[in-house]
């Protein structure tokens, strides 16, 4: 008898099966702070429940507040405990991580044994930008990535980049699909935040940016671009949201025009998307990104985007060097010269609405599978290592 199977019924559970409506285990980030991996997981969790599947959420994040259908992961023998809980009645198993460090690995490993527990296969999405350059650095990063990744019965890759890294590692290509993590049917701004109508009357143009802790979101070269651009036009105005931006040093990168920037803290989505609609101009500075959700969201709503040329980018964006804040503030002032028309416009890009791909891959029978240009399959290296998930990130 398969293992799985003989702890269900050493335990007393029925084993599972797809008859009934899917029931999905959702690992990873959830609102608070309201970053892309966050987003996307509340969002998921909405889709399903609205198909009439049960989804919890199992959340790692540091907000860690309670909510309708989220549990709080607490320690690491608290979070083992629901997962395999979970694993046991039969929940699909969906974890979200970055893939660029070790936890993220570990994570991976702990999900992929409970999938095989839960006897439904297991999916994993990869999110971070940073994950292709960590994995390229180590060997046995990669000989991990090949043994966990091939141990669930999909991986989604948010970008080619990251595609191309676990190919590389050796994950089956058959098991890797791209998905981007946004759907514009869940783009519905709200109210902006107090201050916002204000800046907006004296703005002409208004940038916006989402801007995070640490170095790779680039906010000392937005910053110094900026004051280029404020330099030459004194009615320039720049709105950053996102967690620390109130804690930014603005007058140390942004000399005297520091005083046409201003912070609104860490925003809830529908008024993070109320403050992007409504300005001219919305930037994405990265160091190193993997498909950002709010590049999307942006321009879904009608903006210009500028973002650097990392990771993957709409069509639409335009594109600068990481790093080159010389380069940026002429992308910006170019961007604000078109003096831009508010508009709203929803209509996404083929494949960049990943939520009936995933409903399907789900097993939701309605969920249609989009079609797929074939891709060349790549050698697989030879990679010595565990086969199994588990034994790989221990």
């Amino acid at each position: 008898m398969p293992a799985g199977r003989a702890l269900h019924s050493f335990l007393g559970i029925p084993v599972p099966t797809m008859a009934s409506a899917p029931k999905l285990l959702i690992v990873g980030d959830f609102p608070p702070p309201h970053g892309g991996v966050a987003v996307h997981v509340e969002m998921l969790q909405r889709a399903v429940r609205s198909r009439g599947g049960e989804c919890t959420v199992l959340d790692i994040g540091k907000g860690q507040v309670p909510a309708d259908g989220v549990v709080p992961a607490g320690s690491y023998a608290s979070f083992t405990a629901r997962l395999f809980e979970h694993a046991l009645r039969g929940y699909r198993i969906h974890v979200h991580t970055s893939g660029a460090n070790p936890k993220s690995w570990a994570l991976g490993a702990m999900c992929a044994a409970a999938g095989k527990v839960s006897r439904v296969p297991a999916l994993i999405t990869f999110h971070s930008g940073l994950g292709p350059a960590w994995l390229s650095e180590d060997a046995a990063r990669a000989r991990i990535a090949c043994a966990v990744g091939n141990s669930f019965g999909r991986v989604v890759a948010v970008s080619e980049e990251i595609r191309e890294a676990l190919l590389t590692c050796g994950v089956s290509g058959q098991r890797i699909e791209v998905l981007p993590a946004f759907s514009s049917s869940f783009v519905q701004p709200g109210t902006p935040p107090a201050g916002f109508s204000e800046l907006r009357e004296e703005a002409a143009p208004l940038y916006c940016a989402m801007l995070a802790p640490g170095p790779v979101y680039g906010a000392p070269a937005l910053l110094r671009a900026f004051a280029e651009v404020h330099a030459q036009n004194p009615r320039a105005r720049l709105a950053v949201y996102g967690p620390g931006t109130l804690e930014l040093d603005l007058v140390g990168s942004a000399g005297p025009a520091a005083a046409g920037v201003r912070a609104f803290g860490e925003l809830h989505r529908a008024a993070a998307l109320a403050l992007i609609g409504g300005s001219d101009v919305f930037v994405r500075p990265t160091l190193a990104d993997g498909d950002s959700v709010s590049v999307r969201e942006a321009v879904a709503l009608g903006r210009v985007v500028v973002a650097t040329s990392v990771g993957t980018r709409p069509p639409e964006a335009r594109l600068v060097p990481p790093g080159d804040s010389r380069a940026l503030a002429d992308a910006l002032r170019e961007a604000g010269d078109a003096r831009p028309v508010l508009r709203l416009a929803r209509e996404s890009q083929p494949g960049a609405d990943c939520i009936d791909r995933l409903l399907a891959l789900y097993g939701f029978d309605s969920a249609e599978e989009p079609a797929k240009a074939s891709r060349p399959e790549r050698p697989r290296p030879s990679v010595e290592g565990p086969a199994c998930a588990a034994s790989a990130a221990s």
